[in-house]
């Protein structure tokens, strides 16, 4: 990868699959999903790699990305498609380009992944979210655990969502995978594991709001901090990071 390589317009076959793990903390996570759709392919494209380039009369990098993250949000743990028309060096590659991105999102691993990867909004099935509340007044964990009890234990959780034909009322109860508070009375964050993909998904804010509604604190001025930690795909009946898992 000493010499800059051309992008080849998808006339070509890709070669394989780069898919990397990436950050999106700090500033960027108030950037929109579109945003950050963009500022990976500014980078991809000054870090010189062999990418693909969709075809028409504005061609661009060929790129596949998980469910969209909902700003505000921090992540470790965004997965990203760059499709290459040849084989590179990861490590060369991953410097390159965490070379070229702004502080807050970095590359922390990736796998050179054959060209018919099933893509990641096919696989990706669940996301785990940490979630730590604060207010002006302290916000105590044995009311935060009785809630999540309650929320467990309950056979429906719904809430409304917005839509183009107006309100609608969801329930999210069966969406839920685990949930689960880590720490004790001095530090604590609740963990969860929820859906999150194309036959159904938990948004972590509506995940917040239902945890305050069940502890009676919607409407004490908490304040919800929210980080991605992981999306999964389903193998062997567990949930496992999206790397290829192809025979």
């Amino acid at each position: 990868m000493n010499v800059r390589v051309e992008p080849q317009t998808d006339c070509q076959v890709p070669a394989c699959t780069w898919r990397i793990r990436i950050t999106k903390t700090g500033l960027t996570r108030y950037m929109s999903h579109l945003d950050f759709v963009r500022t990976v392919e500014r980078a991809v494209r000054r870090a010189g790699l062999p990418i693909v380039l969709s075809s028409g009369f504005n061609p661009r990098p060929r790129l596949s990305f998980a469910p969209a993250l909902p700003v505000g949000v921090s992540s470790i743990s965004e997965f990203v498609d760059i499709l290459l028309s040849e084989p590179v060096d990861v490590s060369e590659a991953t410097e390159r380009l965490n070379g070229s991105l702004p502080c807050g999102m970095q590359v922390t691993s990736s796998k050179m992944l054959p060209r018919n990867t099933p893509a990641l909004s096919v696989i990706v099935q669940a996301a785990s979210y940490r979630l730590k509340f604060s207010g002006e007044t302290e916000v105590r964990v044995d009311g935060i655990l009785a809630a999540i009890e309650e929320l467990m234990k309950s056979d429906s959780v719904f809430i409304e969502r917005t839509t183009s034909k107006g309100v609608r009322r969801v329930d999210i109860r069966p969406l839920i995978y685990e949930m689960r508070v880590d720490g004790d009375s001095s530090s604590w964050s609740v963990y969860a594991i929820v859906a999150s993909g194309s036959k159904g998904s938990v948004r972590p804010f509506d995940l917040a709001k239902v945890i305050l509604e069940a502890g009676g604190l919607e409407d004490s001025g908490v304040f919800v901090d929210i980080t991605r930690e992981g999306l999964y795909t389903l193998c062997d009946g567990k949930l496992c990071l999206p790397w290829y898992l192809g025979p």
